[in-house]
C-alpha cells in the first residue's frame, strides 16, 4: 500500500520548512516545524527510510533524517511535498490535537535533558494518531518505520515505559478527562 495515498501534508508547514532550510536555520528549527504536522513528519520518516536512498542504517528520528539526507536532497523532497500539499481546514483540528497530544506526552514523561529521548517521546505521541489521519491500522502504519520498540509498545499496545504518559494524554483529551 502507498503510505502517501490518504492525507497530504499541510501547505503552510511545507512552506515554513522550505523557508527555514533556505535561511540555513538550525536542525532544531527544522525539527520543530516538521513535528507540527504529523503527516509531513511521517512522510519524511518513510522517505528517509526508503530503499531509494540506500542508507546503511534505519533512520529513527527526524534529526537523524536531516543529517543523513543533507540540504540538497531535503530541498528536493520539500519541493515535491509542496506540489502535493494542501491546507485542509477540516483536518486542522485533528492535526492540532495530535501535536498537543505529542507535547503533553513528552511533558508527562519528563524525558530529562536528553534531546534524543525527548524527540522519541514526542514522536510516540505524534505518531499515535496516524491511524485516524491515514485511515489504516496504526500497527501497519508504524511497521514502515524503524522506530524504537518503546514507541511501538506504547502507541500500538498501550504498554512499555511510554504508555502511562501516552494513556494519560489520551484520557485528558476526553470530555471527562
Amino acid at each position: 500500500p502507498d503510505p502517501y495515498r490518504q492525507q497530504r501534508p499541510a501547505f503552510e508547514h511545507v512552506l515554513r520548512l522550505m523557508k527555514a532550510v533556505d535561511a540555513d536555520e538550525s536542525f532544531d528549527s527544522f525539527e520543530q516545524i516538521l513535528s507540527e504536522d504529523p503527516v509531513l513528519a511521517y512522510r519524511f520518516m518513510v522517505f528517509t527510510n526508503s530503499a531509494s536512498l540506500a542508507l546503511r542504517s534505519g533512520v529513527d528520528s527526524l534529526r537523524m533524517g536531516f543529517v543523513m539526507l543533507g540540504y540538497s536532497q531535503l530541498k528536493q523532497w520539500l519541493a515535491n511535498q509542496l506540489t502535493q500539499a494542501r491546507d485542509e481546514l477540516d483536518l486542522q483540528p485533528i492535526r492540532t490535537a495530535t501535536v498537543m497530544r505529542a507535547q503533553l506526552t513528552e511533558r508527562l514523561l519528563d524525558p530529562g535533558v536528553s534531546q534524543e529521548l525527548r524527540s522519541e517521546v514526542y514522536l510516540c505521541g505524534l505518531f499515535s494518531r496516524l491511524d485516524e489521519l491515514l485511515d489504516e491500522p496504526l500497527s501497519q502504519t508504524l511497521q514502515r518505520l524503524p522506530l524504537s520498540e518503546r514507541i511501538l509498545e506504547a502507541a500500538v499496545f498501550d504498554d512499555g515505559p511510554y504508555a502511562p504518559s501516552l494513556l494519560l494524554a489520551k484520557a485528558l483529551e476526553k470530555e471527562d478527562g
